[in-house]
């Protein structure tokens, strides 16, 4: 029996979540999966969506123009099930976290602040990993605020995660950067997906071998978040994966230092090249 067509309409959170589909035992006979990342504009097809007997979406507003959820919806076949899934966003790990620096994936603001302050890249490490985080700002705020942001953008989404990020943060890190969540949302965001369309939840097995696509990299907390939000997982001594190595939160900082002072702009392609057992501190 042919499989009927699922189209994937989302972000990098769609390549994610498909690995989990694909191995469910009883979403993956019954459907072929094609996935379009929204936020590169991949068209869709007419004669595509005419096929869809499925629509998974993240909601993109008119400003898409032609691959806005409103259009594309439209452009489904009558029987079509369309089920909008999270956009997921969590400032409350990485509150320096800005993306106002085009020039650098992942900026953060207290470094670029004591950059442009034309300090010793000594002195900006020192002030930077200062273990009281008193240059962080309102942290906590700044978590009530993202979580909050959270909830409001859930409202007629068919999937809510926000309750569990909420319930959960600050027991276990749930995201690896401020845009990719962790395997706990993402297992509650497959599992919600087929109770929806009325099939057995993911078996642990699949759950147990899951390997997430972006979990090279995970972008480092400062420590003085465990004592300022009671974060039990962010420490001075915790090595995160970084590509081929392994670092701390000094470490990380350190080469991102090394990146900007030394004119650098793509700092995870440098250390995406940085060979394994490289270490900042003993190299920098």
């Amino acid at each position: 029996m042919a499989k009927a067509l699922c189209i994937l309409h989302a972000n990098c959170q769609g390549e994610a979540l498909l690995p989990l589909l694909e191995n469910s035992p009883t979403f993956h006979p019954r459907f072929r999966i094609a996935r379009y990342t929204n936020y590169t504009r991949d068209h869709i097809p007419q004669d595509v969506l005419k096929k869809a007997a499925l629509f998974l979406y993240q909601n993109l507003g008119d400003e898409w123009g032609d691959i806005s959820s409103r259009r594309l919806l439209a452009a489904l076949p009558r029987g079509c099930t369309a089920i909008r899934i999270p956009n997921l966003f969590f400032k409350g790990y990485w509150p320096t976290w800005t993306n106002r620096i085009r020039d650098i994936d992942f900026a953060d603001t207290l470094v670029e602040s004591l950059l442009a302050r034309n300090l010793s890249p000594k002195e900006i490490l020192y002030l930077a990993t200062r273990e009281e985080g008193a240059l962080l700002g309102d942290v906590a705020k700044i978590a009530e605020d993202s979580l909050r942001q959270e909830e409001a953008k859930e409202k007629g989404c068919d999937i809510a995660c926000a309750p569990i990020l909420r319930e959960y943060w600050r027991q276990e890190q749930l995201f690896l950067t401020v845009n990719h969540p962790g395997p706990r949302l993402l297992f509650h965001i497959a599992d919600s997906l087929l109770s929806l369309l009325g099939l057995a939840p993911l078996p642990d097995a699949v759950k147990q071998t899951y390997v997430h696509p972006e979990g090279y990299f995970w972008l480092p907390l400062y420590p003085a978040l465990g004592r300022l939000l009671r974060l039990p997982f962010a420490t001075e001594q915790r090595r995160y994966p970084i590509f081929a190595n392994e670092m701390t939160h000094k470490d990380y900082i350190t080469c991102y230092i090394a990146c900007r002072t030394s004119g650098v702009s793509n700092l995870l392609g440098a250390l995406r090249e940085l060979p394994p057992g490289y270490r900042p501190d003993r190299d920098i």
